[in-house]
């Protein structure tokens, strides 16, 4: 099973796995389908945008120019889990442009993000660059940041660009309260999913049985637990949540709890395409400590193999198996 960690860390959202029997076939499948639902394409800088990686999403704002190169941040869904940012990088010129390296860098991280893969921007284009964010600091003492871009043009002359990237959807301030809200609950209690679920009835009337436990065996302060919310994928066998209302304090035994979960949606493309279907979000409030985010949302993040066992717990309730 995973848990959560503690303390400062290269953080991703609370882990969940689980060790079911997965149809091979299945799983492979859907894989496959999600493979369909992005790919690369030319873009303007007024239309989509590409990333180094091949995925595509839409600007809804400019970014900062300096001398002729933009400069923006952003996440795509896929990149929440993983905290990963994308560097958003503009050729605002007439010719072509290599970026050969591009640093970005934040008070609320420990380390530097560096991209060094050599890469092309057209004229007119967006290329996203993805990055690995540091280990958080928490609280965040800002959320301000400086994108460093070195660029080599059609002759050969390579210049450095440095400036604060326009943050559109703001994505520091988000990630600065997720970052530090995980911090806060991990100190209180590790929530688990455990490695093993049952299913009872088949086809439209199957369940799966999800135990989640908080255990604030070697915490401190207090967790409240007021619900587990549905995601696009699954959601509670009955009611729109499924409702916790429960308090731990550090030093406590673990508490149990069974979330009765059925399919959300069956339609294969959803299942596919879709990138956050198999987080769980766990509603928390955090006491005992004043500089920690009092309340919101932590998302539970599924184990590859978790998320291969919810597809083909899904494919099954929906009739979508092949084998």
């Amino acid at each position: 099973m995973s848990e959560a960690g503690r303390g400062r860390r290269s953080r991703s959202p609370l882990s969940t796995a689980v060790s079911v029997a997965v149809s091979l076939p299945l799983a492979v499948s859907l894989l496959i389908l999600s493979g369909c639902a992005a790919q690369p394409q030319p873009a303007s800088s007024t239309a989509a945008t590409s990333t180094a990686t091949g995925a595509t999403t839409a600007p809804e704002a400019s970014p900062v120019v300096i001398d002729g190169v933009g400069l923006a941040i952003l996440q795509n869904r896929p990149d929440y889990g993983n905290r990963v940012l994308q560097l958003a990088v503009t050729n605002e010129g007439a010719d072509p442009l290599t970026v050969t390296a591009a640093r970005f860098s934040s008070p609320q991280f420990e380390s530097v993000a560096e991209w060094t893969k050599p890469t092309e921007v057209p004229p007119g284009l967006i290329r996203q660059l993805p990055v690995q964010l540091g280990t958080a600091i928490c609280p965040a003492p800002s959320t301000t940041s400086t994108l460093t871009v070195t660029v080599t043009d059609a002759a050969g002359t390579s210049r450095e660009i440095s400036g604060r990237p326009s943050d559109p959807f703001g994505v520091l301030e988000r990630i600065a309260g997720e970052d530090c809200l995980d911090d806060a609950v991990a100190a209180v209690a590790t929530l688990i999913v455990h490695d093993d679920f049952d299913v009872t009835g088949s086809g439209a009337d199957a369940v799966a049985h999800l135990r989640l436990t908080a255990d604030p065996g070697r915490g401190s302060g207090s967790l409240r637990l007021i619900e587990a919310g549905s995601t696009i994928l699954l959601e509670p066998a009955d009611g729109s949540t499924w409702p916790l209302d429960a308090t731990v304090e550090g030093g406590d035994e673990p508490r149990q709890f069974v979330l009765d979960a059925v399919p959300a949606r069956c339609d294969p493309h959803a299942i596919a395409e879709d990138k956050r279907g198999t987080y769980l979000p766990v509603t928390v409030e955090v006491g005992g400590d004043a500089d920690a985010p009092s309340s919101g949302t932590v998302y539970l993040r599924s184990s590859d193999t978790l998320r291969l066992a919810l597809y083909d717990f899904i494919a099954g309730s929906c009739g979508l198996a092949t084998g």
